[in-house]
């Protein structure tokens, strides 16, 4: 007979010979996850650099080309969407309407910070739609723009930003719905992540305005 103590023993032996390769599983999984939420979260006060963002030339509504080194120096969103999407690109896409607001409040629309809104939908967001979809939000074009590109071109930049694309069979899309937060020197410097619950006008707004105030 065991006693109670080397019951345990030969137990917790027992389950680790059984398991072990899953517990290692779902501890590397934890730690990848809470890797990713300190990232999104940025962690104190000042936000860290996740990495230096991807550069792009897109179309803009207007016929030119323009991308994100065309606005050094300032403070940066990047989302990318679909204008026919069914769910969450017009509900992110209204948040973004009120940061739109709040940083023309503060004066630093078009002067401090621009908003790229990218779609991954170019047979369907031609810069004619784009242009009325863009309106609908009362967008400013000097601040907020509205890109479009080649869509394999779209998705693999996309990728870059954390972003995944999936186009099904009737050509519609699910993808990751973040906005990605830029600096003036050109950092990814957080992701506002919507099943995070972070992704709200006041938070983006405020995470701007404190990224300008950065020398």
């Amino acid at each position: 007979m065991f006693s109670c103590k080397e019951q345990g023993e030969r137990f917790v032996s027992v389950f680790w010979q059984k398991h072990w390769f899953k517990v290692l599983i779902a501890v590397v999984i934890v730690a990848a996850a809470a890797g990713w939420y300190i990232k999104s979260q940025g962690g104190g006060e000042k936000l860290p650099v996740i990495k230096k963002a991807a550069d792009f030339k897109l179309e803009h509504t207007d016929g030119k080309q323009t991308g994100l080194s065309d606005d050094n120096g300032k403070v940066r969103l990047v989302y990318f969407f679909w204008s026919t999407c069914p769910d969450v690109c017009q509900p992110t896409t209204f948040e973004l309407s009120k940061v739109q607001q709040e940083l023309q409040k503060s004066n630093l629309l078009g002067t401090d910070a621009v908003i790229y809104s990218i779609s991954f939908d170019p047979d369907r967001d031609t810069a004619e739609q784009l242009k009325k979809y863009s309106a609908r939000f009362e967008a400013d074009p000097q601040g907020w723009k509205f890109l479009r590109g080649e869509s394999k071109t779209v998705v693999d930049l996309a990728k870059q930003y954390g972003v995944s694309v999936l186009k099904d069979n009737n050509g519609n899309f699910a993808h990751t719905n973040s906005v990605a937060l830029i600096d003036r020197a050109g950092n990814l410097r957080k992701y506002f992540v919507a099943t995070d619950g972070n992704l709200s006008y006041r938070l983006v707004a405020e995470a701007v305005k404190n990224l300008a105030k950065e020398q």
